[in-house]
């Protein structure tokens, strides 16, 4: 038997804009894991890109154990880049909502105008690269959690990377059915997609789903969580 649930991803599995939720425990894995009698712990990073979760889980599990845990991924948008600003030695996050004022805590004006208009002219244009970038750092984190035999449910919020129409030369449908089988999905949709499909409330500026939303996914989750934990 698993005696924990530890999460990783964004803003989305830690449940921002949910009220009371100071350490992740309203999010649906919260909900689920206080349901069930177990620990749970949240490691996700509101804000972060698809590299974070990563480092979210390698760090992890490379301090703890993993036979009593249920590791439960919620993979984000491949358009985030986890971006490493070496002159104040910080990983930081760029996306397509960034501004400069995100990053004028830890550069000048004039840097962080040309740092987001790096990412908007190159990383941050290209499709191919974020999926490409994307789908090998999900894959090299599927083999470490085989590696270490940590029992995992993953789910994804970029239905986009696995579109086979555009921006999918072979090697990036290779890397998409190495990648694709281990996910899973909120009825075939992600959380927020399937939040608005159930017209749950989702706030206007963050895109984040709210208490009904997260109740009604621990009813779809649970009894796989508690399989998986064998409770």
């Amino acid at each position: 038997m698993k005696t924990k649930i530890v999460s990783f991803g964004d803003s989305f599995i830690f449940g921002s804009e949910l009220a009371n939720n100071s350490n992740g425990h309203r999010a649906w894995p919260g909900l689920i894991a206080t349901e069930l009698g177990v620990d749970y712990e949240t490691c996700a990073i509101p804000g972060c890109g698809n590299e974070a979760i990563t480092q979210q889980i390698l760090t992890y599990f490379g301090n703890n154990p993993a036979d009593n845990v249920l590791a439960v991924v919620n993979w984000t948008w491949g358009a985030r880049w986890d971006f490493y600003l070496a002159v104040v030695e910080k990983w930081i996050t760029l996306g397509l909502t960034c501004v400069p004022s995100k990053l004028t805590d830890y550069v000048s004006e004039n840097e962080a105008e040309r740092i987001i208009n790096f990412y908007k002219d190159y990383p941050g244009n290209s499709t191919l690269w974020d999926k490409f970038r994307t789908l090998q750092t999900m894959y090299t984190t599927q083999q470490f959690l085989k590696q270490q035999d940590v029992t995992v449910i993953q789910t994804y919020m970029d239905p986009e990377l696995w579109d086979q129409n555009w921006h999918a030369p072979d090697y990036i449908k290779t890397m998409q059915h190495l990648v694709k089988d281990p996910m899973q999905t909120f009825e075939g949709k992600t959380f927020l997609d399937w939040s608005y499909h159930n017209r749950f409330a989702v706030t206007e500026v963050g895109l984040h789903p709210l208490e009904q939303a997260h109740a009604a996914a621990k009813e779809l989750w649970q009894d796989q969580y508690a399989q998986a934990l064998k409770v």
